[in-house]
């Protein structure tokens, strides 16, 4: 026969539920406040990209700034298993590999250019980029615009190796990453220049032609949208041409149509990371590329690329290589031809 269960006295009972009470109204209120915060977050997401652009970039932000940034990314730096550089006659134009977001470094012998350098936690990643392929000091840097995905990174590689000229538009943005940035430019005693539709700047090799950048946007202000204040460049090297749209949506694209730049170029690399805002199917017609790159994150939260967009680019008959897939890309030019290495 089994022992009998010892009754509870009415004072110890009436001490357990007044406990079961007093938490009620607490998981309520916790409930509630995760309704509405889900509720407001989703209604941003979906009716309002650039606010929550500013929400996650915040949110990035603080988290890096409070964990240290970079101390748990491991450096990936070479492509394909081999550090790929050039040669005298040769520009190598390296899209590394930095997740959700963009970083090109545009190399010679004599001169290196980079543009942009993903988020926050990829600014150690990107600097032992550089240095893994013999850059130690950047003729240029260019920033397209202040999303935390495009300068984040920069911050690092402004503190770390000597800029002789940063480009960036004349744009701010509220987020603490963004402030970061512009105190690195402060502290590390950067030149700033805007960015002038038309102007030229280049760096050489040693046969004699020079890798030459021209600025093709932002053609206009009063934009609603930072994505459309992206710098723009082509980049011309012998024979060979390459065209750089940083995150520019249609409207941008329009403008540099309607400005008349040259756009036929062999390689493009493909605008807000193959988002359907970008790489209308009139801009994709008048660069005519062959091979086309585009940046983005495995798995990433905003399904870039999205579907329109690789259609359009299939049909056009565009090689296409991503970051997601072939990690770090280099495209080797000798001004004639081009060379493609991936991992």
């Amino acid at each position: 026969m089994g022992a009998k269960k010892k009754a509870k006295s009415p004072a110890r009972r009436k001490r357990k539920n007044a406990r079961k009470n007093s938490r009620k109204p607490v998981l309520v209120l916790v409930l509630f406040a995760v309704l509405v915060i889900g509720g407001v977050l989703g209604y941003t997401y979906a009716t309002n990209p650039e606010g929550w652009d500013f929400l996650m970039d915040t949110v990035d932000s603080a988290w890096d700034f409070v964990t240290g940034v970079d101390d748990d990314i491991e450096v990936v730096a070479i492509v394909g298993g081999q550090a790929v550089m050039p040669d005298g006659g040769e520009v190598v134009v390296h899209f590394i590999d930095v997740g959700q977001g963009d970083s090109v470094l545009v190399q010679t012998q004599y001169g290196s250019v980079l543009i942009d350098g993903g988020d926050n936690h990829m600014g150690e990643r990107v600097v032992g980029y550089l240095r893994s392929v013999g850059v130690t000091e950047l003729a240029y840097v260019v920033a397209t615009h202040p999303h935390a995905d495009h300068i984040g990174g920069l911050i690092a590689v402004l503190n770390q190796m000597p800029v002789g000229m940063l480009i960036m538009p004349p744009v701010a943005h509220t987020t603490l990453t963004f402030e970061r940035f512009l105190d690195a430019i402060e502290d590390n005693n950067v030149p700033l220049r805007e960015p002038v539709v038309g102007s030229n700047f280049s760096i050489d090799t040693s046969m004699g032609l020079s890798a030459v950048f021209t600025i093709i946007a932002p053609n206009s202000e009063g934009h609603g949208n930072l994505n459309d204040y992206s710098v723009g460049l082509r980049l011309d090297f012998g024979d060979t041409s390459f065209i750089f749209t940083g995150d520019a949506e249609v409207v941008s694209e329009f403008e540099m149509m309607a400005a008349g730049h040259r756009l036929s170029a062999d390689v493009l690399y493909v605008g807000h990371h193959g988002s359907n805002t970008s790489t209308a199917q009139e801009f994709l017609d008048a660069v005519n590329p062959r091979v086309v790159v585009i940046s983005v994150g495995e798995g990433n939260r905003y399904g870039h690329p999205h579907n329109a967009v690789m259609s359009r680019l299939r049909t056009a008959g565009a090689e296409i290589y991503r970051t997601d897939l072939h990690g770090n890309i280099a495209v080797v030019s000798d001004g004639m031809s081009l060379r493609i290495v991936h991992d």
